[in-house]
């Protein structure tokens, strides 16, 4: 709604212009009435004012003089003139000083007004959009300056930031580092994936947006790296952290947090900036989606106890038998804690693991695929799944490679078929993995397998497709066509977009791709 006050000295001037208009349906609001200039400067002092619909002439203080008043205190009200036919002299000057238009009283009309109004309307909308880029170009500019003496600092000139008008002096005063990991990345990061880009762009100008302050760096493929001012102990520092997480969940994204203790001075940088990506790989044991606080890990623990329960369990598999053969499995992923492993350390024994399996089956191959479904896996969870999978196929019978490649088809199947039902839903890997029946992981790698391209570029795909149709045969605004195609977030939908058709969504429908 656009703000109007209305100052005229007669009582049914003012009455006439308030009834004999739908000002609400035409998207204005009336905030009061005045019968002369200074009573209406109450109003304008506390900026309430958009547009300012004045007489000329009137007691204690007349329209021109309210009018130059108004422009300075508040620079952007568009201001109407009410005249009469002997006015022009006065109008004249009102509009040499700045005013959009003016009212012959005389004449006036409901259809004058709106048109009137209406071109105002569209001036106050034309300043609010360039002064919107204005701050965003100055903001980008301020962001750009943070993020350069951030990699500086982190370079070794971590000195220049005692200087007093270096832009992260702020950092003397305390702050954390705050490590964000876009959760279930590595199930479709390829070289042609421009998904995980665009999200992480996403991630980083939400961090600007809803925190504010501080700085957010990133790299691509790679983690975004948050550095947050907490100048006490006191500050609602989690709070923070937890609403930033809160909003973008909402957004659709998916992803952990890892937050390091609170650091004074940038000669502890690095150091925080580990403890925040060892919080971060908490995930590995905590589950996704989590904000995890740094604590000390990774303590190691004596391996030989696993390397003779790996002999056990060679042995068991050869000798005793399943039973005994699990009993043994079982033990030694209890090891695989975060007391006693590191995740690369799990996923190297899981490795192992996975090639004993295969020899024992008389298979002299290295099982490539479950290795390299192994290299995408995030949780422990997903490793012991896997694990548990491989050995049971190695009580299975016969050759099942065809038989496995047939059910592979058949859940992919019936996958495509639920997706292409509910791709304008907000639906994700983990959604479709459940209607299917197999763990994430495993259906991911099936996917690819069958449908020789990963989950996501077939998802978006359906949903591009989707928006093109209706960017052809609709005349439904970018935003809606978004909506209606699965996209969350118009700005999202712009970008992917773009990045896939190399046009954007208004050219495309113009024919300009």
């Amino acid at each position: 709604m656009y703000r109007v006050l209305l100052v005229d000295d007669e009582p049914f001037a003012r009455m006439a212009l308030r009834t004999t208009f739908d000002w609400e349906s035409h998207g204005f609001s009336l905030i009061g009435e005045a019968s002369n200039g200074k009573s209406a400067l109450r109003w304008i002092e506390r900026n309430e004012v958009d547009i300012l619909i004045t007489d000329i002439a009137m007691p204690v203080m007349d329209g021109l003089e309210l009018m130059r008043m108004a422009r300075e205190r508040s620079p952007w009200i568009k201001i109407v003139l009410l005249s009469c036919h002997s006015d022009f002299a006065y109008v004249r000057e009102a509009m040499r000083l700045g005013a959009s238009d003016y009212i012959l009283k005389p004449t006036l009309e409901p259809e004058g007004l709106k048109e009137i109004l209406e071109k105002v309307k569209l001036q106050l909308l034309e300043e609010r959009k360039i002064n919107s880029m204005y701050i965003q170009n100055e903001l980008s500019e301020k962001r750009i300056e943070l993020e350069k003496a951030f990699m500086k600092m982190v370079a070794g000139e971590a000195s220049a930031v005692h200087q007093p008008d270096h832009a992260l002096l702020w950092m003397n005063e305390g702050y954390r580092i705050v490590v964000c990991l876009l959760d279930g990345a590595l199930n479709f990061l390829s070289e042609e994936d421009v998904y995980v880009e665009i999200t992480m762009e996403e991630i980083q100008e939400s961090y600007y947006e809803i925190i504010g302050e501080g700085v957010a760096v990133r790299g691509f493929s790679g983690p975004l790296i948050m550095i947050m001012p907490q100048p006490n102990e006191q500050c609602d520092f989690m709070e923070r952290v937890s609403l930033f997480q809160s909003k973008l969940k909402s957004r659709g994204f998916s992803f952990t947090l890892g937050v390091s203790r609170r650091f004074t001075g940038a000669e502890s940088v690095k150091q925080a900036m580990q403890e925040g990506k060892m919080a971060a790989k908490l995930r590995f044991y905590e589950g996704l989606g989590g904000i995890l606080p740094y604590e000390p890990y990774f303590c190691g623990a004596d391996k030989s106890e696993a390397e003779a329960l790996m002999i056990r369990l060679k042995e068991a598999i050869t000798v005793a038998g399943r039973e005994k053969a699990s009993v043994h499995l079982n033990r030694l992923m209890q090891y695989w804690t975060k007391e006693h492993r590191t995740p690369t350390e799990v996923k190297r024994e899981a490795q192992d693991l996975i090639s004993l399996f295969e020899m024992c089956r008389n298979k002299r191959i290295t099982p490539v695929e479950q290795i390299e479904a192994l290299a995408f896996m995030e949780t422990v969870d997903e490793v012991q799944g896997l694990i548990r999978h491989v050995f049971e196929k190695l009580w299975s019978s016969g050759d099942e490679s065809e038989e496995d490649l047939g059910t592979h088809r058949r859940i992919v199947g019936n996958a495509v078929a639920y997706l292409k039902a509910h791709y304008k839903q907000n639906i994700s890997l983990q959604d479709v993995a459940d209607h299917v029946a197999v763990s994430k992981n495993y259906f991911s790698e099936m996917f690819k397998k069958v449908m020789d391209q990963n989950f996501i570029d077939y998802l978006t795909h359906l949903r591009l497709k989707c928006a093109c149709e209706l960017l052809r045969t609709t005349t439904l605004k970018v935003y809606e066509v978004a909506e209606l195609s699965g996209f969350n977030d118009v700005k999202y939908f712009s970008k992917v977009f773009k990045k896939v058709m190399k046009v954007s969504p208004a050219d495309y429908r113009e024919g300009r791709g």
